[in-house]
Parts: C-alpha cells; sequence; structure tokens
C-alpha cells in the first residue's frame, strides 16, 4: 500500500506537470510571509534569489524537481513560505529534514522521485527552510 502512494504521488507530479494556474501573481514577494504561505502556486520567480551560493542551487534544483508539490501543497506537501506548516518541521532540525526528503516520508518519495544527489536534495531542503521561516537554520554550518 505504501508503494502505491508513492506511485500516486508521483503519477500527480508527472500529470500535473508544475503548471501553475492562470491566476497565479509572478511578482516577486518579500518576508514576512502569510502563515500559510503564498496564495496560489509558488514558483522561484515569486521570490527573492537568494544571496548564499547553497541557496541559489536549492532554488534552481527545487524549482525544477520540487516545486510541483512544495509550490501547491499537491499531496500533502508543506508549501514554501508556510511556515505554519515549516514551524514544526524546522524544529526538528536540518539532519532530520535532509533525511526525509533523501528516504522518504509520508506520502514523499525518496528524494522526490528524482536522481538527485545528496549535496542537491540538502540545497533544495535549505531553500525551503529559508523561505519558510527558518532563515537562521538554513544557513548553519555554511
Amino acid at each position: 500500500m505504501k508503494k502505491l502512494k508513492h506511485y500516486l504521488v508521483i503519477a500527480l507530479m508527472v500529470v500535473s506537470g508544475g503548471a501553475s494556474p492562470a491566476w497565479s501573481d509572478d511578482s516577486v514577494e518579500h518576508p514576512p510571509y502569510p502563515e500559510k504561505g503564498l496564495k496560489g502556486t509558488v514558483k522561484a520567480s515569486r521570490l527573492p534569489v537568494p544571496e548564499n551560493p547553497v541557496l541559489k542551487t536549492g532554488m534552481e534544483i527545487w524549482d525544477k524537481n520540487c516545486r510541483v508539490c512544495h509550490g501547491s501543497g499537491l499531496a500533502g506537501a508543506p508549501k514554501i513560505t508556510g511556515s505554519r506548516f515549516w514551524s514544526p518541521r524546522i524544529a526538528k532540525g536540518l539532519p532530520v529534514l535532509f533525511d526525509n526528503a533523501k528516504n522518504g516520508f509520508s506520502t514523499m518519495p525518496a528524494r522526490g522521485g528524482k536522481d538527485l544527489s545528496d549535496e542537491q536534495v540538502e540545497a533544495a531542503v535549505r531553500y525551503m527552510v529559508f523561505y519558510s521561516g527558518g532563515e537562521d537554520v538554513a544557513l548553519e554550518g555554511l
């Protein structure tokens, strides 16, 4: 049953193709973001480009691989900028978040069902944490 959930999540990701609804506003918005996150689908173009090189890499990886679920909340994924949903996750620390992203958690398949290296997964996680209320945590160890 668990495998079936993962296949369904991946199927939804493929079918949705990451397309943003026509009503989505693509203007860059700056923190603080609303507790539930920005309205509509969030794309990297709606967020300020981070100065940190690891976060910049994370932005590119996230936009290509993670945005479908984490930009919209698809399949229960915590939406980037949704501090209320990210707060309890961020409180667990980066090692737990990295482990969950690499090995899968709940309906999320390992590495989001993509062929990403550990460094790519960690950069994408840091990017999501940074724009979801965990700026200091995201920069830990960099």
